[in-house]
C-alpha cells in the first residue's frame, strides 16, 4: 500500500484541473504512462520522480489538502503561519513520496467508474492490483473553476489521506504550538511510516 500511495500522492507545483467530463479518461492514460515510467529500466531512479511528477503534479489542490489536514488548527493562523505550514507540509509530501519511488513493484490501476456525488464532488473509483491483492482506491475531486476539478485527497481501502494527516496533527496539537509543529514538520516526512510525535 505504501508503493501504491508513492504513485498516487504526487506533489504540487502548478495546478492544472481536469474537465469534469474528461476526469477517467484523464487518469486512466496519465496512470498507464506513470506505470511504464515506473517499471522502464533505462530511466534512472533519480529521474523517475522527475518525470512522475511532470505527469501529475497540477492535477492535485495541495493548498487544499494543507488546510484540510490542519483542519481547525489552520484558521487560527495568521497569513504568514498558514504560508510556512503549506510550504513545509507540501515539501515534506513531496520528499516523502519521492524518497519511495526506488520500492516500487509492478501494479496496475483499472479504472472502475466516476460519480458525481454531489453537486460539488467527484469520486474517481479505481482498483490497484498486484500479484497478490486489489486494492480499492477513491480519488476524489472538486471543482476548481467552473466545471475543471483537483484532487482534494484519495482514500486506499477505506482509509483517507487526509483524515490521516489531520488525525496526527490533532494528536499533535494538543500538546504543543505552532512553532513546535513547524519544528516537527521540519525534521520528518508525513508518511504512514513516520508519524509526528
Amino acid at each position: 500500500m505504501k508503493r501504491i500511495l508513492i504513485l498516487l500522492s504526487l506533489i504540487y507545483t502548478i495546478s492544472f484541473s481536469i474537465e469534469l467530463k474528461s476526469i477517467d479518461d484523464t487518469l486512466r492514460a496519465d496512470f498507464q504512462k506513470a506505470l511504464n515510467i515506473m517499471s522502464d529500466n533505462k530511466i534512472s531512479k533519480e529521474q523517475k520522480p522527475l518525470k512522475i511528477f511532470e505527469l501529475f503534479d497540477g492535477y492535485f489542490d495541495y493548498s487544499l489538502m494543507a488546510k484540510l489536514s490542519l483542519f481547525k488548527q489552520y484558521k487560527a493562523l495568521n497569513s504568514s503561519q498558514q504560508d510556512e505550514f503549506q510550504r513545509l507540509f507540501v515539501s515534506n509530501l513531496k520528499l516523502s513520496f519521492s524518497q519511495k519511488l526506488g520500492y516500487y513493484s509492478d501494479q496496475e490501476i483499472e479504472f472502475v467508474k466516476g460519480e458525481l456525488t454531489n453537486k460539488n464532488r467527484y469520486n474517481a473509483h479505481a482498483i490497484i492490483k498486484n500479484k497478490s491483492e486489489n486494492y480499492p482506491l477513491i480519488l476524489k475531486f472538486h471543482p476548481a473553476n467552473g466545471s475543471d476539478y483537483l484532487i482534494y485527497d484519495i482514500d486506499i481501502m477505506g482509509v483517507s489521506i487526509i483524515q490521516s494527516y489531520r488525525s496526527q496533527f490533532s494528536d499533535l496539537s494538543q500538546n504543543t504550538d505552532f512553532n513546535e509543529i513547524i519544528k516537527r514538520l521540519q525534521s520528518v516526512n508525513l508518511d504512514n511510516n513516520t508519524t509526528i510525535k
